[in-house]
């Protein structure tokens, strides 16, 4: 039988509270693919993760050694810099996080993704620059990854939250002491791109301090969990009503990025870069029974006519609340298309998890934003884009 409530402010305090502790083990990058819920796990959700940000206090003898090689430190895109507390900010812009009272949970007790889109930082020395930015957290496997020369997803930093404390600040959740340390792959990459090997895997990047908000439901049902997204791809078959009205507007529909688009089917398809996925035994779980976070960085649509275009890229799938954002004009978390699930049909293909049949259609945003950049008032809410087929794997 499923509990299901709005937790207070308190019991979102409480489920927070356990990021760091969860947060504490060595990074592992090869999480579990499923792991079953013991039948006494009662999970705290919270299925929108928001704001306000992930900060990184640079730890001193790191900034010195960097210093030392002639590298510099700065914040790229919507990331902040605090000069006086030598503190680098990212806002988060989208995110999914699970807490279980099983505390043998695997691969860890907290679980979920929080996505920081839009932002990072840069380290350059002289004519180098090497830009890292659009950080995902992966509480359960303790591991935050990054967009490192266009590549995303790339396992950056280990979190070690052995030393967290949690506190309250404006009714938001304060964490505060995980220690962020570069793995093997930045630490290879960092000395690659600088020619030195002083850069070694575990050097402490920085303390961090996670600022978040979100309202959480509880449940005690049957889950499956895929902790770790990565692939294969979210496809969109276009709709033949929409793409004929698009052609009569003189609006080309064309993939960028690494999407890709079939001209025998009229279908685009966006890789799946990362994310987390649970599937409900109780099919009358709300928001929805398949919760989590699909993100597909590095892709997206471009709509042109002419010298007019509008691209949108950066797709995260929310399927708990039926939504897709994505980023266009340097803004992130933009509500584009509304996912109808009614005929969805989950499946597998091998170990991959499939669903078919979700319905994609224009939110009233979106449909203001193509009618603003084509001067037309054609696009209007609930158009079909089309439909969409979703096969995902574990990383």
């Amino acid at each position: 039988m499923r509990v299901q409530t709005k937790a207070t402010v308190s019991a979102v305090v409480a489920a927070l509270a356990l990021f760091g502790a969860a947060c504490g083990k060595d990074s592992d990058t090869k999480p579990a693919a499923q792991a079953p819920a013991a039948a006494t796990d009662t999970v705290t959700a919270i299925p929108s993760l928001s704001g306000v940000g992930t900060s990184v206090k640079l730890d001193g003898g790191t900034a010195a050694a960097l210093k030392s090689l002639g590298v510099a430190i700065a914040p790229s895109g919507s990331a902040t810099f605090d000069a006086a507390t030598s503190t680098i900010t990212f806002p988060i812009t989208s995110g999914y996080a699970e807490i279980h009272s099983d505390l043998a949970f695997k691969p860890g007790y907290i679980l979920g993704s929080i996505d920081h889109a839009g932002s990072g930082f840069t380290l350059t020395a002289g004519a180098t620059k090497v830009g890292l930015s659009d950080f995902v957290v992966d509480p359960g496997n303790s591991v935050l990854y990054g967009t490192v020369g266009g590549t995303p997803m790339v396992p950056l930093l280990s979190l070690d939250g052995t030393g967290v404390k949690v506190s309250m600040e404006g009714g938001n959740v304060v964490l505060d002491g995980t220690v962020a340390k570069l793995t093997d792959t930045a630490a290879g990459a960092l000395n690659k791109a600088f020619k030195t090997d002083a850069i070694k895997a575990g050097t402490p990047l920085g303390v961090v301090h996670l600022v978040a908000k979100g309202a959480a439901t509880t449940s005690t049902d049957k889950l499956t969990v895929i902790s770790r997204l990565a692939g294969k791809s979210t496809s969109v078959t276009l709709d033949a009503g929409t793409a004929k009205a698009l052609q009569s507007l003189g609006v080309a529909v064309a993939p960028v990025g690494s999407a890709t688009f079939d001209a025998k089917t009229g279908t685009v398809s966006f890789p799946i870069t990362g994310g987390f996925a649970a599937i409900h035994s109780d099919l009358g779980y709300k928001p929805g029974y398949i919760a989590g976070t699909v993100i597909h960085q590095a892709s997206g649509l471009k709509f042109s006519k002419g010298a007019k275009s509008l691209t949108v890229t950066d797709f995260v799938v929310d399927p708990g609340n039926s939504i897709l954002t994505a980023s266009a004009g340097g803004k992130s978390g933009i509500p584009l298309l509304d996912l109808d699930g009614t005929a969805v049909k989950v499946g597998s293909a091998g170990s991959d998890v499939t669903l078919d049949g979700t319905v994609a259609k224009l939110t009233k945003t979106g449909a203001d934003a193509l009618n603003a950049t084509f001067g037309v008032t054609a696009f209007t809410a609930g158009l079909p884009l089309g439909v969409v087929h979703l096969v995902a794997a574990a990383g």
